[in-house]
C-alpha cells in the first residue's frame, strides 16, 4: 500500500490510500488542488493514471520517469495553465495523452517524439493560440488528434502527414491550416489529411 498527498479545494490535507499492485490509478472527480504524485514510483507496472475532474492548477509529473508501463494519462477537466511534459520521453509505451478541458496557455509536445505508441492525443477547450505540432510526426500509430475550442490563429499541418493512421483531425474551424508540402488526395496520405485536402481546407505555403 502506497498513500498519496493532496491538498482539497477546501484547503484540506489528506492522504489517498492505493494498492501497491495497482495498475490503474483513478484519483478523478476529487476536489484535488495539489498532489505529490512522488509515491507511484513504488507501483509496480502502473498502466493508467486518471486525474479528471479535479481543480490542479500545476502538475510536477516528474515520477512519470519512473513509470515506463505508463499507457494513458488523463488530466483533463482540471484549471491547469502550462504543462511541462518533459517525462513523458519516458513513458514509450504511452497510447493516450488527454489535456482537454483545462486553461492551457502553452505546451512543448517535443517529449512525446518518443511515445511512438500514441494513438490519441487530446487538447480541446483549451486556450492555445499557437502550438507546434513537429514532434507529433514520430507518432506514426496517431489516430486521433483533437484541438477543437482553442483560439488558434495558424496550424501547420505538414508534421501530420507523418502520421499514416491519422483518421480524425479536429480544428477549430477559423484556424488557418497551412502545409509546406503541396499534396493532393493519395492513398498515402493519412486518411484525415485527404479529408482536408478534399474539402480545400490546407493552404500551400512556402517558407
Amino acid at each position: 500500500m502506497i498513500e498519496v498527498s493532496v491538498t482539497l479545494s477546501d484547503g484540506t490535507n489528506k492522504t489517498i490510500p492505493i494498492a501497491s499492485h495497482s495498475k490503474i490509478v483513478d484519483l478523478s472527480s476529487n476536489s484535488i488542488m495539489v498532489i505529490d504524485l512522488t509515491e507511484l514510483d513504488n507501483l509496480e507496472g502502473v498502466e493508467e493514471l486518471i486525474l479528471s475532474g479535479n481543480r490542479l492548477m500545476t502538475i510536477d509529473l516528474t515520477v512519470l520517469a519512473f513509470c515506463p508501463s505508463m499507457k494513458s494519462l488523463f488530466l483533463n477537466e482540471n484549471n491547469l495553465q502550462i504543462v511541462n511534459l518533459e517525462m513523458l520521453r519516458y513513458c514509450t509505451l504511452l497510447e493516450r495523452l488527454d489535456l482537454g478541458s483545462n486553461q492551457i496557455l502553452r505546451v512543448d509536445l517535443a517529449p512525446i517524439s518518443e511515445c511512438k505508441n500514441l494513438v490519441s492525443i487530446n487538447l480541446e477547450k483549451n486556450r492555445l493560440m499557437s502550438l507546434d505540432i513537429s514532434p507529433i510526426s514520430k507518432c506514426a500509430k496517431l489516430e486521433e488528434f483533437n484541438l477543437l475550442d482553442n483560439p488558434l490563429k495558424r496550424l501547420d499541418v505538414t508534421p501530420l502527414l507523418s502520421c499514416a493512421s491519422l483518421k480524425s483531425l479536429l480544428v477549430p474551424e477559423n484556424t488557418r491550416l497551412v502545409s509546406k508540402k503541396k499534396q493532393d488526395v493519395e492513398l498515402l496520405n493519412p486518411p484525415a489529411i485527404n479529408d482536408l485536402i478534399a474539402k480545400d481546407k490546407i493552404e500551400f505555403i512556402l517558407e
